[in-house]
């Protein structure tokens, strides 16, 4: 039953959602899930007022305590409605701050495309206000949820743009440190501790006592940077210093996440100084706390296993790095699920398409009715983004890939209908690769077997992702999602899967990956020429490709290119490349 004193009806919008953050531990799960729908809906239908930046101030206190509590999904749904709400005022500012906030839970949601999308439409809005301090703000933001994506040198671009932008005195002392603190965790993965620990030394002269005791867990953060990048530089002596400032900062945030941190921190240290059982033993007692705090689990199991191969136990190595690609790969499948849900939820209030898709739409409405597409499948799109992010820069590998198997089906004579509908599913091919650890994704050198088999159920998980809905879109894209690894010759994976028993949609979808993998450089590649590509596609036809569809993929990809004036030769690189997929992507009045 709720609360004797809850009377959400009698209260404005601020005062409803500052009730709801107090509500958040005295309401059961279901019951509090159905009042943040109905005080979403209300701010929805409220529309904007003189009292938007008050409800905003709310927003923002409820979705913080929101985090707190792991609720993850409902501050996503909140910060969706401020969003709409703040959408009608007049005041560019509660534009800008919903933004940045929905940008900020799409990042904790595991939702980086739909994060960028916010934060570069509150960067936008920061440029137009000619305000520094957002703009640097808003660039930090970016910078976390590609970070988060694994792609840390175009995160550390984006901490610099934040600190250019920066200024000089005590109101952006929050962005500057913040950005010198990413950008050491960044030089950190990219295992170039030099670069992390000069990063680190600004960050911590940008840091006062004030600062450090309005945002412990930062300064928390900081120390851990500054201990990793220490230790791996052999300076064991001068890192011991920060781990006893770490200790003080847990003590004072007493909070599980505090606790983990500073394990992980003490851990590192004692590593480096050859305390390998003192390191596992630590690192083993506090595994059962990580478990509850999934964001922790990752970093605790990552550094338990390399704690094990310290110590000489490469057999357990192993099991932990099992243990967090099993990690990883179930969380991605359940924050996929979650993100499907909370479109479909909102789906009837809000359109959860970007611009490009809208656009896209209204130009086939006079013709055809456009396919009906799956529940959440503009989810489904913006998690496929995210993933594609994680490969390579732009984050449009699957939209490439799409566009080349639309073409591809156009030119075997399918008709139009059904070729768009193979191009849509085709942009979903790699949304499994979600469920692979950073740490293998960025890695430069080549894979080992175990590595390796976690690179390969990002197939299996991509399935689990898609749901079981009999939609015939989702039914394309989860043979997209199977196949698109076998080969021809059935040497890939699935084993054994050869031939004319490989799905037709998945060996285009084989051919184009591969194509626009070579020209693109996805994935560490080095990106090589449009004609040069092509004939490695020949080399491969009939032993990793299907050989006449190989044939037919080359004279489309010639007649498509005489048609637009692009010359596939040796010279032919990046930009002739957009260019074709850009002419792939318009309207031909076809459909």
């Amino acid at each position: 039953m709720l609360p004797a004193d809850f009377a959400p009806y009698t209260l404005s919008l601020a005062g409803r959602l500052r009730e709801l953050a107090e509500l958040t531990r005295r309401l059961n799960k279901q019951h509090f899930s159905a009042r943040i729908t109905a005080a979403a809906n209300q701010l929805r239908a409220a529309g904007a007022s003189d009292s938007t930046g008050e409800v905003l101030d709310a927003g923002v206190a409820l979705v913080r305590r929101l985090y707190s509590e792991s609720m993850v999904s409902e501050a996503t749904i909140v910060a969706d409605a401020l969003v709409d709400h703040a959408s009608a005022s007049p005041n560019p500012v509660h534009k800008r701050r919903a933004r940045m906030l929905c940008g900020i839970a799409h990042t904790e949601a595991g939702d980086p495309a739909g994060a960028i999308e916010h934060h570069a439409a509150a960067l936008r809005l920061a440029i137009d206000e000619d305000n520094g301090d957002a703009i640097s703000r808003t660039w930090n933001n970016l910078g976390l949820v590609v970070s988060n994506s694994g792609q840390y040198e175009l995160a550390i671009r984006c901490f610099e743009r934040a600190l250019a932008v920066a200024g000089e005195g005590p109101a952006a002392l929050a962005t500057r440190y913040l950005a010198t603190c990413n950008t050491a965790n960044c030089y950190s993965h990219l295992g170039l501790h030099e670069q992390g620990l000069d990063h680190a030394m600004r960050g911590l002269v940008e840091e006062s006592a004030q600062f450090r005791q309005q945002d412990p867990h930062a300064a928390l953060f900081l120390r851990r940077n500054l201990v990793n990048a220490l230790a791996a530089l052999g300076r064991i002596g001068d890192a011991e210093r920060y781990v006893v400032q770490a200790s003080e900062l847990a003590e004072f945030l007493n909070s599980p996440r505090g606790f983990i941190t500073n394990a992980i921190t003490r851990s590192l240290f004692e590593l480096a100084r050859g305390s390998h059982d003192m390191a596992l033993t630590r690192l083993e007692s506090t595994l059962e706390k990580a478990r509850a705090v999934p964001g922790a689990l990752r970093d605790t199991l990552a550094c338990l296993a390399r704690a094990e191969e310290a110590a000489g136990n490469a057999a357990r190595a192993l099991l932990r790095l099992q243990e967090l690609a099993e990690h990883v790969y179930r969380s991605a499948i359940e924050v996929a699920r979650a993100q499907v849900e909370i479109a479909a939820m909102g789906a009837a209030a809000t359109p959860v398409t970007g611009i490009h898709e809208r656009q896209f739409e209204a130009r086939l409405h006079s013709r055809v009715p456009p396919p009906h597409p799956p529940t959440g499948w503009a989810a489904v799109e913006r998690l496929a983004v995210s993933a594609c992010l994680r490969q390579e820069t732009t984050g449009w590998h699957g939209k490439r890939v799409g566009a080349l198997v639309k073409a591809l089906a156009l030119a075997q004579g399918t008709n139009p209908l059904q070729a768009l509908e193979l191009g849509l599913a085709a942009e979903v091919h790699d949304i499994g690769m979600l469920s692979v650890p950073e740490g293998i994704l960025s890695k430069r050198a080549p894979l080992n077997e175990a590595e390796g088999r976690v690179v390969r159920r990002h197939a299996e998980a991509g399935i689990e992702m898609l749901g079981t809905e009999p939609h015939p879109r989702l039914l394309l894209a989860r043979e997209m999602n199977s196949y698109h690894h076998a080969r021809w010759d059935g040497q890939g994976h699935p084993n054994a899967v050869r031939g004319m028993s490989i799905p037709l949609c998945a060996r285009m979808c084989a051919i184009a990956d591969a194509y626009d993998a070579m020209v693109c450089g996805v994935g560490h590649r080095k990106p090589r020429s449009m004609d040069s590509a092509l004939e490695e596609l020949r080399r491969e036809a009939g032993g990793q490709f299907d050989p006449a569809l190989v044939t037919a993929f080359e004279v489309m990809l010639h007649d498509e290119s005489q048609d637009i004036g692009v010359e596939i030769s040796a010279g032919a690189g990046m930009e002739d490349f957009q260019q074709f997929i850009q002419s792939l992507q318009e309207d031909r009045g076809f459909v």
